[in-house]
């Protein structure tokens, strides 16, 4: 008997929902689709608003809540219809929803997502998980990064494995057979490249890192970046583009008594996710026989890519070759966590967010019709 999942996944960047379809029929993962779903502009650029606001209005946070909740609707009637399913097939969604602010060490430690689980639940017809982070942050946890959870119980092998994610933030995951998986935010991927695209109507991305490619990197400044407590900080630690922010290196490049054009700015912002990356990987001894594979939007940087595999000696495979598209490894655990959480399953994340207890990972909500 078929067990299908839709995971959905909108990243810091809000290009797009990303969807996946999968079957865990035969205990085993099997991709049956994935679909990459619009988000309009107006809303992308409300969602910019909320991450980069220190106060939130309420009435603008809901309604923006009710309009993604409709949005992931859609990204949901939009992938059965390209794989000629029924909702009626799908056991549940798992819903990470768009992140618009985390705080895991705060006074009062939190983490928002939005993209109304009820409207999803409600349109769909279909049982939705969401709020993942809530539990293990009650549980004096991190919140995030819960994906080396996914990695660890779906990428087995006889080797110390590695998967880095180059998403809005990266993280990393250590998982082999001799050692206890863990995993956590390294810093900036994608989000300050491409904020600081966005401001210099370069477009929502830097294609290719091309235009980080045509400035010089200012070492000074990124000297200055790299000073900043989070990359000294052990770990478990978590962080997002509520931190890492344009506002955040305005106030570097003010500090610095520097006026860097755009383009040698955009470098050193690239060199930074290399370098913050880099200084982990020393500090974790991943060497160059380690089998490491990468994922997340930052593996189409041609540019990034090319620096990483320059400054750290590793190669730049991805996780295709274990199995899972890296343009939807999210979505696909996502779906993979839907699964578990209504089986009430609950993990051990200590040595990952840093939790005190077993937690759930999810929120279960049944639709209303």
């Amino acid at each position: 008997m078929s067990e299908f999942f839709i995971g959905l996944m909108s990243g810091t960047s809000a290009d797009s929902i990303d969807a996946a379809l999968i079957d865990l029929s035969k205990n085993e993962i099997r991709s049956l689709g994935t679909y990459s779903h619009p988000i309009p502009e107006e809303i992308k650029n409300s969602i910019y608003e909320s991450v980069n606001s220190e106060n939130l209005e309420t009435k603008n946070l809901t309604q923006l809540d009710i309009k993604l909740g409709e949005i992931f609707s859609e990204a949901v009637n939009e992938i059965l219809i390209q794989e000629g399913i029924s909702s009626k097939s799908i056991k549940a969604i798992g819903s990470h929803g768009q992140t618009i602010k985390h705080s895991p060490d705060s006074s009062e430690p939190f983490s928002l997502q939005i993209g109304n689980a009820q409207i999803l639940a409600n349109s769909t017809g279909i049982k939705t998980v969401s709020n993942f982070r809530s539990d293990d942050i009650l549980a004096g946890g991190q919140g995030a990064p819960i994906t080396p959870v996914f990695n660890e119980n779906v990428f087995i092998s006889e080797r110390k494995t590695v998967i880095i994610n180059l998403g809005g933030i990266a993280n990393i995951t250590i998982l082999g057979p001799k050692i206890s998986t863990l995993g956590y935010d390294t810093g900036p991927a994608n989000c300050l490249l491409d904020s600081w695209a966005r401001k210099n109507r370069i477009g929502s991305y830097d294609e290719g890192g091309n235009w980080a490619l045509s400035g010089t990197i200012n070492k000074n400044l990124l000297s200055l970046m790299l000073e900043n407590n989070y990359f000294k900080k052990p770990y478990p630690k978590s962080t997002g583009p509520d931190f890492f922010n344009l506002e955040w290196v305005e106030s570097i490049v003010k500090t610095s008594q520097e006026t860097p054009s755009s383009e040698n700015l955009q470098a050193t912002l690239l060199e930074l996710t290399v370098q913050s990356l880099n200084i982990q990987l020393i500090g974790l001894g991943i060497q160059e026989d380690d089998d490491v594979f990468f994922c997340g939007g930052g593996i189409h940087n041609r540019f990034l890519m090319k620096r990483i595999k320059e400054v750290t000696g590793l190669g730049s495979r991805t996780t295709s070759e274990i199995g899972v598209d890296p343009d939807y490894l999210e979505a696909i655990s996502f779906a993979w966590f839907a699964y578990q959480r209504i089986q009430e399953r609950k993990f051990d994340l200590s040595k990952i967010t840093g939790s005190k207890a077993e937690v759930f990972l999810g929120v279960i909500t049944e639709p209303v019709r």
